[in-house]
């Protein structure tokens, strides 16, 4: 292990850097057969079963900083309790109407990885601790408050903090920075969460909640926890934690909002990128086996055509992103290669909701209304969202000035 001296700012201290690792890629044990047992065993789940997802009744999300409570429970069999980052001592069971907080005792911590209170001297956790550096010596532990955040520690206290380097982020386990995505917005709350494997327990398969078919899995390797990722053939049944046909109910759980903005997920070709399903700016590069977020200048959205980023009107960006991102206008076009009549509304958060023209017309954005199709084609070329629209065979004009 190599480090890097740097000399503190107005001290006579010798500043180490935190080590710099990197990922080594790591098959999860007996990977194929148990991804095989979860997939036949989904097969024969009953349907009584599968429907329990669409009565959970959940209450107001619950937010720490950018980490949604709420959402990663609706990803997890009922009963799995997940760690906070606001306090130590506190953890969440989450139940079949959302989570429900919970505190350990004077003088134990919660130990998310075992899923229960041990005395605090034996738990390493640094969320809302005073101070963080308290017993440590010559060692990294994480800056909580900061992503990819990390203080070194001489005689049980600070001796200077800093961050790890782009793409990547700190590891508590090995103290030290690791190939990662991390949030890229400061938390409002003081605290931000830079891998969701540092709540969840490891060796738990959960959900998604952007799809239905996907599954994570947070693994054990020599270099730390690392989030794994995969697919099933229909769907991914979180109440089960396996692979089941598709039923009423049982992806009621997809809602678009992340678990968490700084979730980290693996891939298998360095140099790949992968646009993100919901923000249109957003991308993702493979980076040692590691899938790190990206993100356009402002302005610009993610090209699916060229996978570059090119400025909003002329990007051809992935369907269902929101194209309110950046938007000046009130109305904006969805992304549509069909005949462009889809539009959103955005209200001032840049939220938006999903409307269609007429027959026969097409969403004109920057005229701010629905167009006759005869003159879509023109649009098409300067408008990257309505790449491959064709106007529909109906005769009809009438315009519109929705």
């Amino acid at each position: 292990m190599s480090y890097f001296p740097r000399q503190w700012e107005n001290s006579t201290i010798s500043l180490r850097q935190p080590f710099i690792g990197r990922y080594k890629w790591y098959s999860i044990p007996n990977s194929r057969k148990k991804y095989y047992q979860l997939t036949m065993k989904g097969k024969l789940l009953l349907a009584t079963i599968l429907c329990l997802m669409g009565v959970q009744a959940l209450g107001e999300d619950i937010l720490e900083g950018n980490y949604n409570v709420t959402a990663v429970c609706t990803a997890v069999k009922v009963g799995t309790q997940l760690g906070s980052i606001e306090s130590c001592q506190t953890y969440y069971v989450c139940k079949s109407t959302g989570p429900e907080k919970a505190s350990c005792q004077t003088g134990y911590s919660y130990d998310y990885q075992r899923s229960s209170c041990y005395p605090s001297s034996e738990v390493s956790c640094y969320w809302g601790v005073e101070n963080p550096c308290g017993g440590k010596n010559a060692t990294w532990v994480p800056n909580t408050a900061v992503c990819g955040g990390w203080f070194y520690c001489l005689d049980g206290e600070s001796a200077g903090s800093g961050k790890c380097p782009s793409n990547q982020k700190f590891d508590a386990t090995t103290a030290g920075c690791t190939y990662g995505s991390c949030a890229t917005t400061d938390s409002t709350d003081g605290v931000v969460l830079d891998d969701l494997c540092d709540v969840v327990p490891p060796s738990l398969y959960f959900g998604d909640t952007s799809d239905c078919t996907t599954w994570h899995y947070c693994e054990s390797t020599s270099t730390g926890i690392v989030l794994r990722t995969g697919k099933c053939d229909n769907i991914y049944n979180a109440l089960t934690g396996q692979c089941a046909y598709s039923s009423t109910g049982a992806c009621s759980r997809v809602t678009g909002i992340p678990l968490s903005d700084g979730a980290t997920v693996s891939c298998a070709t360095n140099g790949d990128k992968t646009p993100d399903a919901t923000v249109c700016g957003k991308y993702y590069v493979c980076t040692n086996k590691v899938n790190v977020a990206t993100y356009c200048e402002t302005g610009y959205y993610f090209d699916v055509k060229t996978f570059t980023c090119r400025t909003r009107q002329l990007a051809v960006p992935v369907e269902g992103c929101n194209r309110c991102q950046y938007a000046t206008t009130m109305f904006v076009n969805a992304v549509n290669s069909d005949n462009c009549s889809t539009y959103y509304y955005c209200n001032k958060e840049g939220q938006a909701t999903l409307n269609t023209c007429p027959d026969d017309t097409f969403f004109n954005e920057s005229a701010q209304g629905c167009a006759p199709d005869e003159n879509l084609e023109t649009y098409v070329e300067n408008n990257g969202a309505c790449y491959g629209a064709t106007a529909s065979d109906s005769e009809s004009t009438t315009p519109s000035t929705e």
